[in-house]
């Protein structure tokens, strides 16, 4: 009973080894097809003929000369006694150059603000901030003001609690507040349009 067992168990080992050698071999094969199918399918290019003829176009904006450059011959030094070099050249005063001063370009005229309207209904105002305290909304109304900007404060009520809108205008038109917020932008105060009230 024993020896068949142990027959059968030498069996399964023979079998497993050859099961590993077939693997190995088929890995084997697979590697060295992956390897060399490409390079035997590969075409060799063409070889090109003798009779090419490169032609390299001229660069856009130039014009090659029709005819070679003249031909230069050495001329040779006639034989002259070597001369003396002073020891140091004379020193020459420097020349001033007269600083030319660039010439700013001519500034244009500003545009004028439209001017600012009473409240009144369909008119609008070009809204900064909001801050929630009126110490930081006052802060930015006096730098908007010394940028020549009719600005103002306005308290209103949020769900957050109390906020201060801080706003330039009012304008009669949207027109008028979109000029406004245009020059306000290049002054690093970024704005949008809202209705006044």
């Amino acid at each position: 009973m024993k020896d068949d067992k142990l027959e059968e168990m030498a069996l399964i080992d023979e079998m497993k080894r050859r099961n590993r050698r077939r693997l190995v071999g088929a890995v084997v094969l697979a590697v060295c097809a992956i390897i060399f199918v490409p390079m035997l399918l590969e075409k060799e290019p063409a070889p090109l003929g003798d009779n090419v003829e490169i032609v390299i176009p001229p660069v856009t904006g130039t014009k090659l000369p029709d005819t070679p450059p003249p031909m230069v011959e050495p001329v040779e030094p006639p034989d002259v006694a070597p001369r003396e070099i002073p020891a140091e050249p004379p020193k020459q005063a420097p020349k001033e150059v007269a600083k030319e001063t660039p010439k700013e370009p001519p500034k244009e005229a500003p545009k004028k603000l439209p001017p600012t309207v009473a409240f009144a209904k369909g008119t609008f105002s070009v809204q900064l901030a909001a801050f929630t305290d009126d110490k930081g909304a006052n802060a930015m109304v006096n730098r908007v003001k010394q940028a020549g900007y009719p600005a103002y404060s306005e308290p209103t009520d949020t769900a957050r609690g109390m906020a201060w809108r801080v706003r330039v205008g009012p304008y009669k038109t949207r027109e008028d507040a979109a000029l406004v917020r245009d020059r306000l932008k290049k002054n690093s105060y970024d704005g949008m349009i809202v209705p006044a009230r």
